[in-house]
């Protein structure tokens, strides 16, 4: 058995039942394009190939890439390749694999990479068509969070921009090797054209991003270093906010509404 690393933050899924039952939530149909990265032992990988789709794999770990793909070996539509998925573009590796974009990213994320990964999936228009995903609870809260709750922050307003979220079910720690601290869940993202012009969009972003950085101030104040605090009173009161409402406090829609109004 090779030892899991803690460098890449690996904790690999031990239950075939959780397995199938991941694979079964991405909804897949014999000869679709799938992503799967950090297959790690396979788990996931064997179900995904049973299901006759065409698959990319990408594991980091040189041993776990070199034995999955032996085993795999002569697998009409399946390529394991190895290296770290950030280091390029999806649609760079799935042109390595012969594999047409869109695909539907499908994976037990590794916990230390799982934020960065889902966000380059979710802003890369055109190769990703919809993500099944294990990460940590708390970070799929935070991914789908709505406004007013306690895990909503910067990534859900940036989450929303991009895609539609929810969380599908959670996996106890035992379902997994080494066993986690930690509750999992499985997190469906569907990215979604927004009809926004690109810059408006990175506006509201813009907003978000300082108004979070400073939430314990009132908007008007986070702001207030991009035009004076009155100007940003009226804007909200424009969209039907008082003068001390607070970065949490605001959907994304809201925000695209306060960069329209102050442009």
């Amino acid at each position: 058995m090779i030892p899991a690393r803690k460098r890449w933050g690996q904790h690999f899924l031990a239950s075939g039942a959780t397995a199938e039952r991941i694979v079964a939530a991405a909804r897949l149909s014999p000869g679709d394009a799938v992503l799967e990265i950090g297959p790690g032992d396979g788990a996931l990988t064997r179900p995904l190939v049973a299901g006759g789709v065409r698959l990319l794999a990408i594991e980091i770990d040189p041993k776990r890439q070199e034995a999955l793909a032996g085993e795999l070996a002569g697998t009409p539509g399946v390529v394991i390749l190895r290296g770290d998925v950030l280091d390029k573009p999806f649609a760079e590796w799935l042109a390595d694999a012969n594999l047409p974009a869109p695909a539907v990213l499908v994976a037990n994320l590794p916990y230390n990479v799982a934020t960065p990964i889902l966000s380059r999936a979710l802003e890369e228009p055109g190769a990703i068509s919809r993500i099944v995903a294990t990460v940590q609870k708390e970070v799929a809260q935070r991914f789908v969070a709505r406004p007013g709750s306690d895990a909503y922050g910067y990534l859900s307003v940036r989450t929303a921009a991009f895609s539609e979220g929810r969380i599908l079910f959670d996996i106890p720690p035992g379902a997994f090797r080494p066993r986690p601290k930690v509750v999992s869940s499985v997190l469906e993202l569907t990215p979604r054209p927004s009809g926004l012009a690109p810059a408006l969009r990175q506006r509201a972003l813009e907003l978000a991003s300082r108004g979070f950085r400073s939430r314990r101030k009132t908007l008007p104040n986070a702001l207030s270093a991009l035009a004076p605090r009155e100007a940003w009173e009226q804007a909200l009161a424009a969209i039907g906010r008082g003068p001390k409402v607070r970065a949490e406090e605001l959907s994304f829609g809201d925000y695209v509404s306060l960069a329209a109004s102050m442009r």
